[in-house]
Protein backbone atom coordinates (compact mmCIF):
# COMPACT_ATOMS: atom_id res chain seq x y z
CA UNK A 1 0.00 0.00 0.00
CA UNK A 2 1.43 3.28 -1.01
CA UNK A 3 0.42 6.52 1.33
CA UNK A 4 0.87 10.03 0.10
CA UNK A 5 1.65 12.70 2.55
CA UNK A 6 1.41 16.02 0.83
CA UNK A 7 3.90 18.07 2.70
CA UNK A 8 1.68 21.54 3.70
CA UNK A 9 2.69 23.25 6.57
CA UNK A 10 5.14 25.95 5.62
CA UNK A 11 5.30 29.77 7.00
CA UNK A 12 5.30 30.44 3.34
CA UNK A 13 6.80 33.97 4.72
CA UNK A 14 8.53 34.56 1.54
CA UNK A 15 5.47 34.25 -0.45
CA UNK A 16 4.37 38.17 1.33
CA UNK A 17 1.06 36.91 0.80
CA UNK A 18 -2.23 37.38 3.42
CA UNK A 19 -2.88 33.50 2.13
CA UNK A 20 -1.42 30.54 3.67
CA UNK A 21 0.78 29.44 0.72
CA UNK A 22 -0.47 26.10 -0.39
CA UNK A 23 -3.85 28.02 -0.61
CA UNK A 24 -2.36 30.67 -2.71
CA UNK A 25 -4.54 31.33 -6.11
CA UNK A 26 -3.09 29.98 -9.31
CA UNK A 27 -5.40 30.87 -12.19
CA UNK A 28 -8.08 30.74 -9.68
CA UNK A 29 -7.64 27.95 -7.72
CA UNK A 30 -5.55 27.47 -4.67
CA UNK A 31 -2.14 25.98 -5.43
CA UNK A 32 -2.48 22.88 -3.34
CA UNK A 33 -5.39 21.55 -5.83
CA UNK A 34 -3.09 20.39 -8.59
CA UNK A 35 -1.23 18.29 -6.37
CA UNK A 36 -4.08 16.50 -4.83
CA UNK A 37 -5.19 16.34 -8.77
CA UNK A 38 -2.06 14.49 -9.77
CA UNK A 39 -2.09 12.33 -6.47
CA UNK A 40 -5.72 10.66 -6.95
CA UNK A 41 -4.56 10.23 -10.67
CA UNK A 42 -1.84 8.31 -10.15
CA UNK A 43 -2.40 4.62 -10.20
CA UNK A 44 0.04 3.58 -7.95
CA UNK A 45 -1.46 5.42 -4.76
CA UNK A 46 -3.90 3.99 -2.81
CA UNK A 47 -4.35 6.88 0.13
CA UNK A 48 -3.44 10.29 0.67
CA UNK A 49 -3.25 13.06 3.25
CA UNK A 50 -1.65 15.87 4.11
CA UNK A 51 0.26 17.18 7.40
CA UNK A 52 -0.22 21.20 8.20
CA UNK A 53 0.65 22.91 10.80
CA UNK A 54 0.15 25.38 13.41
CA UNK A 55 1.29 28.01 10.53
CA UNK A 56 -1.83 26.18 7.86
CA UNK A 57 -4.95 26.27 9.68
CA UNK A 58 -7.62 27.79 6.83
CA UNK A 59 -5.12 24.94 4.77
CA UNK A 60 -6.08 22.29 7.09
CA UNK A 61 -9.69 23.27 7.42
CA UNK A 62 -9.98 23.35 3.57
CA UNK A 63 -8.60 20.00 3.05
CA UNK A 64 -10.82 18.26 5.45
CA UNK A 65 -13.55 19.86 3.54
CA UNK A 66 -12.05 18.00 0.61
CA UNK A 67 -12.13 14.78 2.38
CA UNK A 68 -8.65 14.46 2.82
CA UNK A 69 -7.75 12.88 6.11
CA UNK A 70 -4.89 15.54 7.84
CA UNK A 71 -1.86 15.42 10.73
CA UNK A 72 -0.55 18.62 12.73
CA UNK A 73 2.67 18.18 12.61
CA UNK A 74 4.93 19.84 15.63
CA UNK A 75 5.98 22.51 12.95
CA UNK A 76 10.05 21.48 13.90
CA UNK A 77 11.42 21.20 10.09
CA UNK A 78 10.85 18.49 7.73
CA UNK A 79 13.22 15.56 9.02
CA UNK A 80 11.23 15.94 12.58
CA UNK A 81 7.60 16.32 11.45
CA UNK A 82 8.36 13.22 9.08
CA UNK A 83 9.33 11.66 11.85
CA UNK A 84 6.29 12.88 13.99
CA UNK A 85 3.87 11.27 10.78
CA UNK A 86 5.76 7.70 10.50
CA UNK A 87 5.08 7.32 14.30
CA UNK A 88 1.09 7.92 13.54
CA UNK A 89 0.87 5.53 10.43
CA UNK A 90 1.62 1.62 10.77
CA UNK A 91 4.81 0.43 10.68
CA UNK A 92 6.87 -0.62 7.13
CA UNK A 93 4.50 1.22 4.29
CA UNK A 94 5.48 2.87 1.76
CA UNK A 95 5.07 6.62 1.83
CA UNK A 96 5.47 8.76 -0.82
CA UNK A 97 5.90 12.66 0.41
CA UNK A 98 5.07 15.69 -2.10
CA UNK A 99 5.06 19.55 -1.00
CA UNK A 100 2.38 21.38 -1.35
CA UNK A 101 4.64 23.55 -4.04
CA UNK A 102 4.73 21.56 -6.98
CA UNK A 103 2.21 22.86 -9.05
CA UNK A 104 3.00 21.02 -12.49
CA UNK A 105 3.78 17.49 -11.05
CA UNK A 106 1.44 15.18 -12.88
CA UNK A 107 0.16 11.62 -12.07
CA UNK A 108 2.38 10.14 -14.71
CA UNK A 109 5.50 11.25 -12.93
CA UNK A 110 4.22 10.18 -9.78
CA UNK A 111 4.18 6.72 -11.71
CA UNK A 112 6.62 6.79 -12.98
CA UNK A 113 8.69 7.58 -9.64
CA UNK A 114 6.92 4.83 -7.65
CA UNK A 115 7.50 2.21 -10.72
CA UNK A 116 11.88 3.32 -10.70
CA UNK A 117 11.06 2.93 -6.42
CA UNK A 118 9.83 -0.76 -7.01
CA UNK A 119 12.39 -1.34 -9.32
CA UNK A 120 15.45 0.10 -7.21
CA UNK A 121 16.02 -2.26 -4.28
CA UNK A 122 16.57 0.46 -1.63
CA UNK A 123 13.94 1.39 1.02
CA UNK A 124 14.11 4.81 -0.10
CA UNK A 125 14.28 7.59 -3.28
CA UNK A 126 15.00 10.89 -3.42
CA UNK A 127 13.57 12.84 -6.58
CA UNK A 128 16.43 15.22 -7.86
CA UNK A 129 16.51 17.58 -10.40
CA UNK A 130 19.30 18.34 -12.56
CA UNK A 131 21.05 21.59 -12.46
CA UNK A 132 20.77 21.85 -16.50
CA UNK A 133 16.82 22.12 -15.76
CA UNK A 134 17.40 24.71 -13.59
CA UNK A 135 19.46 26.72 -16.03
CA UNK A 136 17.75 26.17 -19.23
CA UNK A 137 14.44 27.65 -17.61
CA UNK A 138 16.32 30.50 -15.87
CA UNK A 139 15.44 29.01 -12.52
CA UNK A 140 16.89 29.21 -9.14
CA UNK A 141 17.25 26.12 -6.43
CA UNK A 142 15.46 26.85 -3.16
CA UNK A 143 18.26 24.21 -2.02
CA UNK A 144 20.94 22.95 -2.85
CA UNK A 145 22.63 19.61 -0.74
CA UNK A 146 26.14 18.42 -2.22
CA UNK A 147 25.45 19.11 -5.33
CA UNK A 148 21.87 17.60 -5.43
CA UNK A 149 18.53 19.41 -6.00
CA UNK A 150 15.77 17.91 -4.54
CA UNK A 151 12.45 18.21 -5.89
CA UNK A 152 9.90 18.14 -2.93
CA UNK A 153 9.59 14.55 -3.86
CA UNK A 154 10.35 11.41 -2.07
CA UNK A 155 9.34 7.79 -1.08
CA UNK A 156 10.35 5.59 2.07
CA UNK A 157 9.29 3.39 4.49
CA UNK A 158 7.19 4.21 7.45
CA UNK A 159 9.68 3.21 9.59
CA UNK A 160 11.52 5.72 12.23
CA UNK A 161 15.77 5.27 11.52
CA UNK A 162 17.75 6.07 8.65
CA UNK A 163 16.61 4.31 5.29
CA UNK A 164 19.71 3.76 2.28
CA UNK A 165 18.12 5.58 -0.43
CA UNK A 166 18.80 6.00 -4.12
CA UNK A 167 18.75 8.78 -5.79
CA UNK A 168 16.40 9.54 -9.16
CA UNK A 169 17.38 12.34 -11.77
CA UNK A 170 14.76 13.61 -13.27
CA UNK A 171 15.25 16.42 -15.87
CA UNK A 172 11.35 17.94 -16.25
CA UNK A 173 10.45 21.32 -15.09
CA UNK A 174 7.23 20.19 -12.79
CA UNK A 175 9.80 19.05 -10.54
CA UNK A 176 12.06 22.13 -10.57
CA UNK A 177 9.34 24.87 -10.23
CA UNK A 178 8.94 24.97 -6.35
CA UNK A 179 6.50 28.26 -5.94
CA UNK A 180 8.43 30.42 -3.30
CA UNK A 181 7.93 33.79 -4.47
CA UNK A 182 5.72 36.12 -6.07
CA UNK A 183 8.30 35.58 -8.92
CA UNK A 184 7.41 32.04 -9.12
CA UNK A 185 4.09 32.51 -9.67
CA UNK A 186 4.44 34.95 -12.73
CA UNK A 187 7.14 32.10 -14.03
CA UNK A 188 4.52 29.50 -13.96
CA UNK A 189 1.22 31.66 -15.08
CA UNK A 190 3.06 32.60 -18.41
CA UNK A 191 4.34 28.90 -18.67
CA UNK A 192 1.09 27.52 -18.38
CA UNK A 193 -0.43 30.25 -20.32
CA UNK A 194 2.68 29.69 -23.30
CA UNK A 195 2.25 25.68 -22.73
CA UNK A 196 -1.78 25.82 -23.07
CA UNK A 197 -2.01 23.64 -19.98
CA UNK A 198 -5.06 24.16 -17.74
CA UNK A 199 -4.78 24.50 -14.15
CA UNK A 200 -7.89 23.00 -12.77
Amino acid sequence: MVIAVIMAGGKGSRMKSPLEKPLILIKGKPMIDRAIQALKGAEKIDDIMAATTKYTPHTEKYLKEQGIETIKTPAEGYVNDLKFIISKLEVDQVLLTITADLPLIKSSTLDFVLEEYEKCGKPALCVAVPEETFRINNLKPSFEFEGIIPSGLNILRSINKQQDEKILFINKIELALNINSQEDIKFLEEHLDNSGENFR
